[in-house]
Order: structure tokens, then C-alpha cells, then sequence
């Protein structure tokens, strides 16, 4: 999907200090991160991914009520923090752990405090009907079942699905198509297990272009089915 507003800042503080280690010590890593929006609201159920470079190792994990996630990881790698969007990852940047030697081991987390501002409008990217129909084309299916995922995790969030078409044709037909498709969408959502209330659906035709209708290129992203996230 292409989001149309999205906000990233990422501060990082973590502590590299050493010492002796107790029986029950781990050689592993520590990192603790608090993610919040501008406003410093906490940032629940969204989906932390870590990634060691020289490792090729994802590390997942999801924020609590706080906002707080954390995740172990080797030391000795280069770690890439990034946060999952609808259809996409954001990269917030990255953290160096040094390795451990001998009986050393890490006293403290890495500590990253995230801030993120949730994009509230995404333009699917990929979703592809039958001409002139309603019917989901396959090509679809990988970024509704991301939306999926994100409902999942986000469980008190409820959506608008809205259809638009070009100019081309009865305005009529085009108003009706782009209802179809948009409820396409949200029966889709619903054999998946998304609950019906929590989707509203509408169908715009071609009253809301966001490109010129003269041109072929100008039409093809006037065809377009965009997502409002709303809690």
C-alpha cells in the first residue's frame, strides 16, 4: 500500500557497560524499546521486527499496553530496527552490539525510545479486479491478508473501504462498480475473520479523481481503492 502521511523519529539510548557475571547470567543482549506517537501516547500491538545483519536473523516482537516491547538478541551484529506497517516495514535505524568476551556479559538493556505517528490513509497498491467487475483478482490476496494481520493485532480498530473509478463511462455504472468493488474488499476481510462491524464501505465512482482524466496514466490512479483507519 501507499501511505499518504507517515511520521518517523527515532531516539536511542543504550548502556554498554560491562561486568562480572552471576551463575544464572546470559551472554545474550537486551533491548527494550518505548514506542509512542507525538503526542507520547503509547503505541500498543504494534509489531517491532530486529534484524542482525552479519546474521540474517529476524527478531520479532509486540509492544504491551505501554508501548514497551522487548527482544534478546546475540551480541556481536549490527541490528537494523524497523517497525511493520500495512504492506511494508518502516526502518527507524540501527544499533551496534558489541561483542561479548570471556565472562562478560551486559548489565543493562539497550534502551530505544521510538517515536511514530500511524499513517490514517493507504492507497492499496496491488489490489487488481476483473475489468469492468468486482471479482479480486490472486494478486490481491498478499496485501488484504497484511491488512488481515494488521486487524488482528489492532483489535480496536474499525476501517472505511472506499471504491473510485475514472470518468470514463456512465457516472451511474461507475458509482455502482466502485460500491461493488469496496464491498469486495470487506467480504473478503470477513471469510478471513474480520468481524462486519468493524467495516464501512463506499463506492465514490468517479467524483473524487486525484489525477487527470485525459491522460491513461492519469485514469489508471483514478482506479484505485483507498483505506481509512479509524479507532
Amino acid at each position: 500500500m501507499r501511505k499518504f502521511f507517515l511520521l518517523s523519529i527515532l531516539f536511542a539510548t543504550y548502556s554498554t557497560s560491562f561486568a562480572q557475571p552471576k551463575k544464572d547470567s546470559t551472554k545474550k543482549a537486551v533491548i527494550e524499546i518505548h514506542l509512542t506517537n507525538s503526542k507520547q501516547k503509547p503505541l500498543p500491538n504494534e509489531e517491532i521486527i530486529i534484524v542482525a545483519n552479519a546474521r540474517r536473523k529476524n527478531y520479532r516482537a509486540i509492544t504491551d499496553a505501554k508501548g514497551a516491547a522487548i527482544i534478546s538478541v546475540e551480541p556481536g551484529d549490527n541490528y537494523i530496527i524497523k517497525l511493520k506497517t500495512i504492506g511494508d516495514t518502516t526502518t527507524y535505524g540501527n544499533i551496534e552490539i558489541d561483542p561479548l568476551t570471556g565472562n562478560q556479559f551486559y548489565k543493562t538493556p539497550f534502551n530505544i525510545d521510538m517515536i511514530y505517528e500511524p499513517a490514517k490513509a493507504y492507497t492499496f497498491h496491488h489490489l487488481e479486479f476483473d475489468i469492468a467487475k468486482a471479482t479480486l483478482k490472486n494478486a490481491s490476496y498478499k496485501e488484504l491478508d497484511q491488512l488481515v494481520e494488521f486487524m488482528q493485532r489492532k483489535t480496536a480498530v474499525t476501517i472505511e473501504i472506499a471504491g473510485h473509478t475514472d470518468n470514463v463511462g456512465n457516472d451511474a455504472e461507475n458509482k455502482k462498480l466502485s460500491q461493488q468493488r469496496a464491498d469486495a474488499v470487506k467480504n473478503y476481510l470477513i471469510q478471513k475473520g474480520m468481524n462486519a462491524t468493524r467495516m464501512k464501505t463506499f463506492g465514490y465512482g468517479s467524483l473524487q479523481p486525484i489525477a487527470d482524466n485525459s491522460t491513461e496514466e492519469g485514469r489508471q490512479k483514478n482506479r484505485r481503492t483507498e483505506l481509512k483507519i479509524i479507532e
